[in-house]
């Protein structure tokens, strides 16, 4: 079963393993006590707010992201090289566009689009797009690149709910924030959280990290083969992530994800690092192809 249900296509038919003995979860999801201000961001509970925003960014009926992936932290240090997925998913209407650029030493291509489940190929030459064309890498169960890896969207109040209270029961001390700061960034203010994800062994041993979103995410009811959520891989040493959060709305602006590994001597290592920045407002574009616009992040690449 271990390594099934490290594939999020399966992990469908896996079930809660049986936890080893640990204190009493809590019962849900903690009372968040807002506004974060700077008179009282010392006072605030970490876990509330990161709640608090899970719940919230769970409800939103569009997603726009544009992310970042890099196999070790030293290409990311070094930013030689980023391919940037941009993503944009309407979960009320059930349409999608995507789209990936790659940037090379401050040069940029885009490739083409995917618009629903056809791709539509970019001649940078003509400037012009070519005929759509079906592929099935277009399809929404094959959008890895949709969203932060951890948080979902377009769920009910009652869904959000469910999954929340899943993770804060069923795998309470998974996700752990740490002390918030107000932090100016690009202008703005910004709350930054740092959340741990770390590994809950269970009965028999296996380590388990991202696979308890894929179970609180079961709690819902829907479908994760076909359901537009992708979570972050299951490395069996979890991963430390920073969230810089909007005051006003309590929604991320940003996520820095530095994935870890097991080593011999049992200190997790870095492994994988993803950035991903929340395009807002969130709204689905009238014509997908109209923006032509080579991609970036907003965000330094140091940023974390």
């Amino acid at each position: 079963m271990a390594i099934v249900c490290l594939l999020a296509a399966t992990a469908t038919a896996c079930t809660l393993p049986d936890k080893p003995n640990r204190a009493p979860a809590p019962v849900g999801r903690p009372s968040f006590n807002g506004p974060v201000t700077s008179d009282k961001v010392d006072g605030v509970d970490p876990n509330a707010l990161f709640w608090e925003m899970f719940y919230r960014q769970a409800q939103e009926p569009v997603l726009h992201t544009r992310r970042e992936y890099f196999e070790s932290p030293e290409p990311a240090a070094e930013r030689s090289m980023v391919r940037v997925n941009d993503e944009i998913h309407d979960y009320r209407a059930r349409h999608h566009v995507g789209a990936s650029i790659e940037h090379w030493r401050g040069k940029s291509r885009l490739w083409g689009k995917c618009v629903d489940d056809v791709q539509v190929d970019y001649s940078l030459s003509r400037g012009t797009w070519g005929a759509p064309k079906p592929d099935h890498l277009c399809r929404v169960p094959s959008k890895p690149f949709l969203g932060d890896g951890i948080i979902p969207a377009g769920l009910t109040a009652d869904q959000a709910t469910t999954m929340v209270n899943a993770l804060n029961k069923d795998s309470w001390r998974f996700l752990v924030a740490e002390r918030p700061g107000l932090v100016e960034v690009n202008g703005a203010t910004h709350i930054r959280l740092p959340v741990r994800a770390r590994v809950l062994p269970d009965a028999d041993g296996y380590r388990w990290d991202m696979q308890h979103l894929i179970w609180a995410f079961k709690k819902t009811g829907l479908d994760i083969q076909t359901y537009p959520y992708h979570t972050a891989g299951n490395t069996a040493a979890g991963a430390d992530m920073t969230y810089y959060i909007d005051p006003k709305t309590l929604l991320p602006a940003y996520m820095f994800r530095q994935a870890l590994r097991p080593s011999e001597n049992g200190e997790p290592q870095p492994a994988a690092v993803t950035r991903v920045e929340y395009i807002r407002p969130a709204v689905f574009p009238a014509d997908p192809l109209a923006d032509t616009t080579p991609w970036a992040l907003s965000w330094a690449p140091d940023t974390r």
